[in-house]
């Protein structure tokens, strides 16, 4: 299940960094693509992967350091979540 997650995780951080590099792309009007004309999908793709690695790296078995990485990115993820929902993108 950890190597599943761990996939998907990477899966996540390849797609949030094509979506970064397409809205980049569109801000500085190289290129026009309908979704990327905004920081919405960015932050969406960054909440996800955070949460992906957060759950990757949860685990009470190894060190203090592996728990502190975790909830480092969890807070990431519901900071992003929260410029989401305060629509700030």
């Amino acid at each position: 299940m950890k190597n599943a997650i761990n996939i998907l995780a990477w899966i996540a951080v390849l797609v949030t960094i094509s979506v970064l590099i397409l809205t980049l792309l569109t801000t500085y009007q190289f290129t026009y693509f309908k979704y990327f004309d905004s920081y919405y999908l960015l932050q969406w793709s960054i909440f996800f992967t955070m949460v992906l690695f957060g759950i990757s790296m949860f685990d009470f078995k190894y060190r203090f350091k592996n728990i502190m990485y975790s909830l480092f990115c969890m807070i990431l993820a519901a900071i992003a979540i929260f410029f989401i929902c305060m629509r700030v993108y």
